[in-house]
């Protein structure tokens, strides 16, 4: 049977998922795909761009403080979001540490709940719950796969914009369309990037049901104005990005630049479009017509990018990004996989859904473009499968069901031997969570339980409720956050400036080699004078760049210097480091680029610290925490004083 002929409803409508009023089977299914979501989706504090909006957030609290941090001194993304203002009014009381955990856990739970809600719009209620579980438990990875996901588990505006833009998406299918826009406005004030994202996917859509929709084109001409009377920031449509702070972009944040993207990002993208495309072919529903929109919108973003920012450089353009509108085909895709494996396998066409599995495998993660022959046999499957022998129909089951085994055998074993160099230790490598997020378990697993529940009535529901789901369940609450221990001891001593027994200046700059930005900017409450994550605001002024190679310049000597250290050592470690008098003068000496006020090293000079942070575990077992402040005033003072004694200066032995 052909997928455009298969009548979902008639096949699916027996599972207890899809009848309405069985609260007992709702609130499995439910309990189901969000204990699968969150075994998936671990918190693993505050981190990536949670660190940047907590930053936000401080900078609002204490601005005297943080204006001097060099994320914030020449303009960061903080302006273009009302987040920071909200985050900032909760962190005045709540606890950082449960506020992140908390929010971050609100922030997947949104998803989830907009996912469904956008899903029962799109589906009959036979298809929306295998749909569900596709999105919540398949790769949520898309543009520059090893940065960006969909439902990240921190606390940022993305997980809430996006769910704002589900809400809007599943509004304009009910042809609700001021609170469509009002959604989309909230999701904008969030986060402009992803709510403009689903705007290029609404758009499409609309014109597709009415071409009247065509008039908002009519929107391009007062930008166009703006942007010729040089209002910010509509001037960077005709600004173009300086040939140095280009290079420094590329360099630094090249998932900027569609062009600059590994092959693996290229495979996901060209995977999902695939994806789209026969779902599109497939049906003639709203998700069909969906999926149809959602291509012509991936196009306009792709497309856009490529041209204003890869061809003509334009400032605007280069931060919009976009070719983010592939969050959202991303998701839709997730749903049409989801779609057509739970197909093949309730019409038991079990070797075509092994075919659309391995198709899967391989284009997440495996050989380049391996992919392609059998997405292409799986789509012509409906004409070709009927012709072949019985016998080359059992050949070709055994080939791909070895093919599938083996790949599940290289995961488990690749994820294995990690585990090993992690001394076997859940604390230091969630091998659990590695190993269930792989896609033929994460989807496999929960669309297994929901068959069995419906195979099976009265106290075998309740013996399957308590001997899996409850289990199930538990284990993701418990398992959910999977911090490391160092990451722990931080957050602890948030609001802790006094944690080196030293006073800290309010204005002083501080640097912590490698150390998040958490511990500088929550524990100390200080301004950073240099982090890699810095870099991360050099899209939004070229100033930061610039003031960044002019630090670098200054502590450059002391990194190198350290870097070398530990990659001589035996044991990666900071054991017996020591730092020559010239990398020490260069970082705190006298110059026109600004020093640092401190330094936080992670082993001892040849003179004492101001201060000395150490922390053993609770078992006494693990030493977690062992850094030393410095003073770049009395680093000068010893130097100098070493000049006058020995007459030598920087051959002093350290």
């Amino acid at each position: 049977m052909s997928y455009a002929h298969l009548n979902f409803n008639e096949d699916l409508s027996m599972l207890p998922i899809a009848k309405p009023g069985n609260a007992r089977t709702g609130l499995a299914a439910a309990l189901l795909g969000l204990a699968m979501l969150l075994l998936t989706h671990r918190y693993w504090g505050i981190d990536h761009d949670a660190t940047l909006y907590m930053g936000e957030a401080l900078r609002l609290l204490s601005p005297d403080i943080y204006n001097h941090d060099l994320y914030f001194a020449h303009g960061s993304q903080g302006k273009y979001t009302l987040f920071p203002w909200v985050l900032a009014q909760l962190m005045g009381w709540l606890d950082p540490a449960a506020l992140f955990f908390w929010g971050g856990l609100a922030g997947l739970l949104a998803f989830a709940w907009a996912s469904w809600f956008c899903l029962s719009s799109l589906l009959p209620g036979g298809q929306r719950y295998w749909a569900w579980l596709g999105v919540l438990g398949l790769p949520a990875s898309y543009g520059r796969t090893v940065i960006f996901s969909y439902a990240e588990p921190f606390l940022t505006p993305r997980p809430f914009a996006e769910a704002l833009a589900l809400v809007a998406l599943g509004l304009g299918l009910r042809r609700n369309i001021l609170g469509a826009l009002a959604c989309l406005g909230l999701a904008g004030m969030l986060h402009p990037l992803q709510a403009l994202a689903a705007a290029l996917v609404l758009w499409p859509w609309a014109v597709l049901q009415d071409r009247r929709w065509l008039h908002a084109l009519w929107l391009i001409l007062p930008i166009c104005c703006a942007a010729l009377m040089g209002l910010a920031p509509f001037d960077g449509l005709l600004l173009r990005v300086d040939q140095s702070w280009w290079v420094e972009l590329r360099g630094i944040t090249g998932q900027l630049f569609v062009t600059g993207w590994p092959r693996l990002d290229y495979q996901y993208l060209v995977f999902d479009a695939a994806l789209l495309a026969y779902a599109w072919h497939a049906r003639q529903d709203d998700f069909g017509r969906l999926c149809l929109a959602t291509l012509v919108g991936l196009l306009l973003g792709v497309g856009a990018s490529l041209v204003l920012v890869e061809g003509l450089h334009l400032i605007l353009p280069t931060g919009l990004q976009l070719w983010r509108v592939h969050w959202l085909a991303h998701w839709l895709a997730m749903a049409a996989f989801a779609l057509h494996i739970s197909r093949d396998l309730l019409e038991r066409a079990h070797l075509r859904a092994a075919l659309l599995t391995l198709t899967g495998l391989l284009a997440w993660g495996a050989i380049a473009w391996a992919w392609v022959p059998f997405a292409l046999l799986y789509w012509a499957w409906p004409r070709v499968g009927p012709q072949l022998q019985p016998r080359i129909l059992r050949v070709l089951a055994s080939l791909i069901g070895i093919a599938i085994s083996l790949l599940l055998v290289q995961h488990i074993a690749m994820e294995l031997v990690t585990f090993r160099l992690a001394n076997y230790r859940l604390d230091a490598f969630a091998i659990d969570r590695r190993i269930l997020a792989y896609p033929l378990l994460a989807f496999g697993l929960p669309f297994a339980a929901a068959m069995a529940w419906q195979r099976i009535e009265g106290r075998g529901r309740a013996l399957l409720a308590v001997a899996g789901l409850v289990p199930l369940v538990a284990l993701a609450a418990l398992r959910w956050d999977i911090q490391i221990p160092q990451r722990r001891l931080v957050l602890e001593q948030a609001g802790h400036p006094e944690l080196f027994a030293t006073p800290l200046p309010r204005h002083a700059q501080v640097y912590w080699h490698d150390m998040s930005l958490v511990a500088t900017w929550l524990v100390l409450g200080r301004a950073d004078y240099y982090d890699q994550q810095h870099l991360s605001g050099i899209a939004f002024n070229p100033g930061t760049i610039r003031e960044a190679r002019r630090r670098l310049g200054r502590i450059g000597p002391l990194l190198d210097s350290v870097e070398s250290c530990k990659l001589s050592s035996r044991d990666g470690t900071y054991a017996g480091c020591s730092i020559p008098d010239p990398a020490l003068a260069r970082a705190c000496g006298p110059g026109e680029v600004l020093h640092p006020d401190f330094l936080v090293l992670p082993f001892d000079l040849s003179f004492p610290p101001e201060g000395r942070w150490r922390r053993m575990s609770s078992n006494g077992r693990e030493l977690l925490a062992d850094w030393s402040l410095y003073s770049c005033s009395s680093i000068n003072r010893a130097l100098k004083q070493a000049d006058v004694l020995t007459g030598q200066g920087s051959a002093r032995a350290p």
